[in-house]
């Protein structure tokens, strides 16, 4: 059932409001078992400007996972790729508004980020938040063996077909681009083209890079620091004084007042918070800013920061994150392999369980583990544009290159100077034009323009 909103237009306004249609699909929790619970998930259609276009929509692929997608609406509702085609939001299994769990999990995460906790204190705290959770979910008859990519492929496809179009453009970015190749290996005859960001491909060992993707992020932007000349003058040997702030942070952590309520920040909370900041060019130009203010304990941009981290921390939802992530990357996790990049980093002691997955919590969340078909590249004729930030801390371009192996007509875009969140406007040209015409190669030229970090050189008092 849905229900469509017809927005009448008023003299007095002169924004023009076009039709909206919100719905409901009910699926299968667990397709694998006949006995399973239904769920009912959310979705809202940003019909095309155009009124009579019959142009194939556009489908869009929340990250996290456990990212909500209708929240983004309003990003949506001017944007130039809906002038002529519809944009289809859903709310993915277990997020959002569709029937999402355990929804304070984030803000438990948050509130044990304040204490001044081990990284085994914060895996003891953590892996009782989630306990509890778990038994929460038990006595619901949640089926946590049904929240993976390939059950939420599946969504989409239903969705697909209950709306009546005949095929559709996939986008999506980070985990949204695992699901995307997911649908065009399981569904590839519904997929006219897709654009994808920030590669998470079936076949990266996301667990093993996790360290080495940091580092080399937050290495590259100190060191482009050091290469301006403004940057550098405000903020000299940036590596140098942030290893030593991390020491000095281990013994003695900042105490700040955020909210009313104490914050005390140590080493593994200090990361968390350039992690955060890594993730979007706007971010990533105050991380000079904010080592500055780690080192000399100056509140504001500190607690600017820590709010970033509660936001994200409350806009995934952690019960989804921790079913695909454990589903699909714990069964190829590389105890050796991580141990050789823990000898090889230089900021290991300082690491913390807050934002990376433990295995020791993962191992506790559930017993269902992906086979191996579920760690294999796709291979897929449909034309696919990817795009990768060069300064990725999540998804290095290292993750494009390999999935572009076996896309035949796979074209790549790679944007130096921006970060894990792309959605800049040479991006989105490109990525309308290829929409268009997905058959012919992408003009990309914009790309090679660089666009250099634009440093926040503003007092951090």
């Amino acid at each position: 059932m849905f229900s469509i909103f017809f927005l009448i237009l008023y003299a007095c306004n002169p924004t023009p409001k076009y039709e909206t249609i919100d719905g409901i699909l009910e699926v299968p929790e667990n397709r694998q078992n006949p006995d399973s619970r239904t769920l009912k998930l959310v979705y809202k259609i940003l019909k095309a400007k155009k009124a009579d276009s019959l142009k194939a929509p556009i489908v869009l692929l929340q990250g996290g996972p456990g990212g909500a997608t209708i929240t983004m609406e309003a990003f949506w509702e001017n944007n130039p790729l809906r002038d002529d085609r519809d944009i289809v939001l859903m709310d993915q299994r277990g997020t959002g508004e569709s029937q999402a769990n355990c929804t304070d999990i984030g803000k438990a995460m948050f509130n044990i980020l304040r204490q001044d906790l081990t990284q085994e204190g914060e895996i003891k705290a953590l892996d009782s938040v989630f306990s509890e959770c778990k038994k929460t979910m038990k006595k619901n008859r949640v089926d946590l063996a049904g929240y993976n990519s390939k059950e939420n492929a599946a969504d989409f496809e239903d969705l697909r077909i209950a709306l009546g179009y005949d095929k559709w453009n996939l986008f999506g970015g980070s985990y949204g681009s695992r699901l995307g190749l997911t649908i065009m290996r399981d569904f590839p005859n519904s997929v006219r083209s897709s654009v994808l960001a920030s590669i998470l491909a079936p076949e990266t060992n996301f667990f093993n890079a996790t360290i080495r993707n940091l580092e080399n992020s937050l290495f590259s932007v100190l060191e482009l620091c050091d290469q301006n000349e403004d940057c550098n003058n405000q903020y000299p040997n940036l590596k140098n004084r942030l290893l030593k702030t991390l020491k000095k942070l281990q013994t003695e952590p900042l105490r700040l007042d955020y909210e009313d309520k104490a914050f005390v920040l140590n080493s593994q909370d200090a990361l968390i918070l350039l992690f955060m900041n890594l993730y979007d060019r706007n971010s990533i130009s105050s991380i000079p800013l904010l080592i500055n203010a780690l080192e000399k304990g100056e509140p504001k941009p500190l607690k600017n920061a820590i709010k970033n981290i509660g936001d994200m921390y409350n806009f995934i939802n952690w019960s989804m994150n921790y079913s695909v992530m454990v589903y699909e990357e714990l069964p190829f996790y590389d105890a050796a392999a991580l141990k050789k990049e823990v000898k090889q980093s230089t900021i290991i002691e300082f690491d913390s369980i807050s934002f990376a997955l433990s295995d020791k919590l993962a191992a506790n969340w559930h017993s269902f583990r992906a086979t191996d078909f579920e760690n294999q590249p796709v291979v897929s004729e449909i034309p696919t544009l990817i795009a990768s930030g060069g300064l990725d801390h999540v998804t290095p371009p290292s993750n494009a290159t390999e999935a572009l192996k076996h896309l035949k007509n796979g074209y790549g875009i790679l944007f130096p100077d921006e970060g894990h969140n792309i959605m800049n406007p040479c991006f989105l040209k490109i990525a309308k034009e290829f929409i268009n015409n997905p058959s012919q190669k992408p003009n990309i030229d914009c790309s090679s323009i660089r666009k250099p970090i634009e440093w926040d050189l503003s007092p951090s008092f």
